[in-house]
């Protein structure tokens, strides 16, 4: 990856509204009434990912016997800067959630709670409108019919998640600090 790649992802990554948007979005389409939306920072991270990256998300899902007419991913989205993967200082999983979970709880978001040893997170009301204008609006619908597809297919424990992800990109485990991931996805 040349130095300017680097530099223009880097910038793009830098945008915290967009990140923190997306994991609004996550949390709405993993909401329970009488259970928390997500379970550990692990599987937050793990979820993600897979929404962060929609070729990747393609896959998985395919991997999971979805047939690829049913996943809302175009091809320019398999080929944008954004689309390509970093390898960051815990593998593709962006090392900032817990700096991304205190600002959605400091703009009363969501709620972190613990039990035991396992951080449980939710949206709380105003962060459930939030999602929902969020996902009425054409930069968010999509992000949201696959993170409800994500729910429906990989919502599994955070080790069992981690696992298949491993399983389904072993690429991931010999990639170099800032070293971007070649997967682009493919066409199904």
């Amino acid at each position: 990856m040349s130095l300017d790649l680097i530099e223009i992802v880097t910038a793009l990554d830098r945008d915290e509204d967009v990140h923190l948007a997306r994991i609004i979005v996550l949390l709405k389409a993993f909401s329970m009434p009488d259970a928390p939306a997500i379970e550990g920072i692990t599987k937050l991270a793990k979820l993600d990912f897979l929404l962060r990256y929609p070729a990747c998300l393609e896959k998985a899902l395919i991997a999971r016997g979805v047939s690829p007419r049913n996943i809302p991913v175009d091809d320019f989205e398999r080929l944008t800067i954004e689309a390509r993967m970093i390898r960051y200082r815990y593998g593709p999983w962006d090392h900032r959630y817990r700096r991304f979970l205190n600002i959605l709880v400091a703009r009363r978001l969501a709620i972190v709670r613990t039990d035991g040893r396992t951080i449980q997170i939710d949206l709380t009301v105003q962060g459930s409108d939030l999602a929902k204008k969020l996902i009425e609006s054409p930069g968010f619908s999509r992000v949201y019919e696959r993170a409800v597809l994500l729910n429906k297919h990989l919502n599994l424990k955070a080790r069992a998640l981690m696992e298949f992800i491993y399983e389904q990109f072993p690429e991931l485990t010999s990639l170099e600090f800032n070293e971007g991931i070649a997967f682009t996805g493919e066409a199904p």
